[in-house]
Formats: C-alpha cells, structure tokens, sequence
C-alpha cells in the first residue's frame, strides 16, 4: 500500500514538477543564448530521498539521444553532486530543428536512477547587429544563471546603453576558460570568470562608445586597469575593461553559405591518382654512407702519420744521447729485470754483487766503445761440503777460569808487548780458548747444594 502510494505521488511530482518528461519542447533562436536548469530539489523528490533529511548528491549527465554527447553549440555545468545543473548554449542557423536530450539523473546515496527527455526547438532569427562584450571576473558560469544575477545585469547594461526593457538580449555567455584563460585555485575568494555578450537591434549609447576608446590604453600598456566612466553604473561585478569590446555590424552578420564548386567541399572529391615509381635513394646514399666513410678513413690517415710516421727512431735517439746517460740508463733496465727474476726465482745469485765495469778500464775508450761489465767466470752452483774443523793450539799446565773469575787486565804500557816478541805479562794472563773449541772436556766441579751463589770453576784437558 506504502509502495503504491508513493508511486502515484512521484508520477504527480514527475507531471508538476518535471514537465520536460512529458515531451514539451523548449524553444532556442539562433544568435541568442539558450539556458535550461536541472532542479535538484526536484530531482530529489522524485529519486525517494532518505530518512536524515540531509540534502541527496545528485549527478546528471546530459545527452543528445542515441549519442554519447551533446551538440556542439550546447554546454553542461553542475560544479558539484549538491548544485542544481545549467545546460546553455547559443545555436547557429546549421542547427535549426529539435533536438532530443535524455538526462540521467542518478542519487548517491539511494543509487536510484531517472531517465528523463528534454526536446529543444532551434527555430530560426536574425542575428542582433550590435553587440558588446563584457567579461565578469567575480562571477562562475553557475552563478550568473542562477537566480536573478542576469535580470540584474541586464539592468545595468540596459542603463549605460540606454534602451527599452525589451529591446536588450543576452547573445552568449562563455566561460573564461573556455576563452584561453587559466584555472584558478580552488579558494573561496576566485572565480573563472565569465564573458557576456549584450545585443541590441539599435546602435551604441554615447557612453558605450566612450568607455571603448578609455579602454583603448590596454593595448599600449597589457596589465593596467584603465579607468572607465560607466564602471560605477554596473553595480556588483567586477568587471575586466581590458576585454569591453564592441562588435561592429559586419562582425556579427552571418555569413553566406559557399555554393558548391572547385575548392569547396561540397563538391564531388577527386583523389590523385598514385603512381608506381619508387624513390631514388643515391643522393641520400652519397650523404649517409660515402661521404661519412671519406672522412673516417682521412681521419685515419692523418692519425696514423701523427702516431707512426713522426718518430724519431730509436738509432737516432741513440746518436743524439750521450753515452754515459745511456749506460746508466741501459744498468738500470738490468737491475730492473733482475729484480724481477728474483722475485720468480729466490735461488739465482744476485748480479748486482758483481763488479759494474772493468777493474783495467774502468772508463770510456774511444767513442764507439760503451763501457761494459766486466767478464765473470759462470758461477758453480753444486754445493760443496764444508772445510775441516782444525783445533787451536793447546796450552799444557795452565787453567781457564770463568770470565768472571778472570783478573783484570792490566793495561798500562808496562804490560804492552815489545818489539822484539817479549812480553811482560805473566802466563797466567794470557787467555786460552773457549771451551766450544776444547776436545774432550771435563767438567771437575759441580756446585754443591750450599754453594749457591758461587761460581763454578772448569777444567780442561787436551
């Protein structure tokens, strides 16, 4: 019962509320601008809003029917999914006719969707001759349609230009945007923009025509703000004067068609007929490949004279060195490569421990003699047993005592040897060999257990 209830009262909402689902036509005229709103609120009562009583996001996407988008000469705007949706635009005499829209209307929150169509009647008129052209810069596409901002700058306009209430017409309105201008931060305090065309079938006031030619000093100086007489008149808006701009009567006339002929599209096309020749590529052959191998191989040339062909050679160097300069040089060489077999090899007698030169002419001789290592006998490198060990002279009758024991040598001149082989030392004093070159060695005494401390005397016998 709910269910039928509420049915029946969204089809009378969709009759009050929603004519164009019925299939009313809306008209549009060629040269002035054409504007239809989607409500939300209307939208929203149709699409079974929810229980909290806050406001349904709603998006709308607007299409020419059985198309994915829409003609050309109509726009769409909904700045978000809680605004209500603009649909504007200004037709040309090549879009008389209807024309079909079908919105979607789709809720967020409930995911319910409506369907709905919008017939517009483009019907024929004659552009208005004089027009001028305004850009708001406090104002977004969205806000000028909304509410009574176009009543009330048309009444404005319609004070400096000084016309009748029904004679003024709104002709275009464009976003800055879609003029060339940049997208501005998303703050509060900016806005896109808007350009306003104003038409009217008599000619310009006295004021319009002096605020074009104060406007003029934006040419000579880009970036100023000029001051303009009829600035206080438009109440408001912030206004651009650098872009006021009136239209003359021959820039707003719409131009004749064309008649079909040569040059023209609307005649039959002929394509050119295409030939089988092909391409000669020798010029570009000559340019790639020869002339690049050319140079190459000169560079070559030239590189290879500089390396190989301007050296001196080593016999002329060798003349115009001296020759103790390259002996030196030639005895270093060697000791470098000996060094380097030494490290390969521990076991090879090193050369450097022979004599350098010949010990009979340890100089140059004449001048085509270099001076020379002497001739050396080829080193044996057998090993060989070591010579025998010969004892020392032994000295019957007399002892050696440790050389701490030993007495203190007398060094006065006294006890110095004369010439003639005597000596006034006793024998007493004279020093006998170590006992490493004794043979048969005995040791007489050893320390008994309370002679620690004491030194111990040794004996020795031949």
């Amino acid at each position: 019962m709910l269910k039928s209830g509420f049915a029946v009262l969204s089809g009378l909402l969709l009759v009050f509320l929603v004519p164009d689902a019925l299939g009313n036509t809306y008209p549009a005229r060629v040269g002035l601008n054409f504007m239809y709103r989607l409500d939300r609120e209307t939208y929203t009562a149709i699409l079974k809003p929810d229980n909290t009583g806050a406001v349904d996001p709603i998006v709308y996407t607007p299409t020419l029917k059985g198309h994915p988008g829409l003609p050309d000469w109509l726009h769409f705007i909904q700045r978000n999914s809680t605004t209500d949706g603009y649909m504007y635009g200004t037709p040309t005499k090549e879009d008389l006719g209807p024309v079909n829209i079908e919105i979607v209307a789709f809720n967020k929150n409930t995911f319910e969707t409506n369907i709905t169509t919008l017939t517009i009647n483009v019907e024929d008129n004659d552009p208005l001759p004089f027009q001028v052209q305004f850009m708001v810069e406090n104002k977004n596409v969205e806000e000028f349609f909304h509410g009574d901002t176009r009543t009330r700058f048309l009444r404005d306009v319609r004070r400096v230009w000084q016309q009748n209430r029904g004679d003024l017409y709104i002709t275009k309105v464009v976003s800055a945007l879609d003029m060339g201008h940049r997208n501005p931060l998303p703050l509060p305090e900016l806005y896109e923009g808007v350009y306003i065309h104003v038409g009217s079938e008599r000619g310009y006031s006295a004021q319009l025509q002096q605020a074009a030619g104060q406007v003029a000093v934006c040419e000579l100086n880009p970036g100023i703000r000029p001051v303009v007489s009829i600035d206080s008149s438009i109440r408001n808006f912030d206004m651009n004067w650098c872009m006021f701009k009136l239209f003359e009567p021959e820039e707003t006339a719409t131009p004749a068609p064309l008649a079909p002929g040569a040059g023209v599209m609307g005649g039959v096309y002929v394509p050119r007929e295409l030939t089988d020749t092909g391409r000669d590529f020798t010029l570009y052959f000559i340019l790639i490949i020869i002339i690049p191998c050319i140079i190459l191989i000169v560079l070559l040339l030239l590189l290879t004279y500089i390396m190989c062909g301007r050296r001196q050679g080593v016999q002329k160097r060798d003349q115009a060195t001296p020759a103790i300069q390259l002996t030196h040089h030639a005895s270093i060489r060697e000791a470098s490569k000996e060094l380097r077999d030494l490290s390969q090899k521990r076991d090879i007698k090193p050369r450097s421990t022979l004599p350098m030169f010949n010990a009979a002419s340890p100089h140059r001789g004449d001048e085509g003699t270099p001076l020379t290592r002497a001739p050396q006998e080829p080193a044996d490198e057998t090993p060989r047993a070591p010579p025998p060990y010969r004892l020392p002279p032994d000295f019957p009758n007399q002892e050696e005592s440790s050389f701490i024991n030993s007495p203190p040598r007398d060094n006065s001149r006294g006890n110095v040897s004369q010439p003639g082989g005597s000596s006034n030392a006793s024998p007493s004093l004279q020093r006998r060999p170590p006992p490493f070159m004794r043979s048969g060695e005995q040791i007489q005494g050893r320390n008994q257990p309370g002679d620690r401390g004491r030194p111990v005397v040794r004996e020795f016998t031949a």
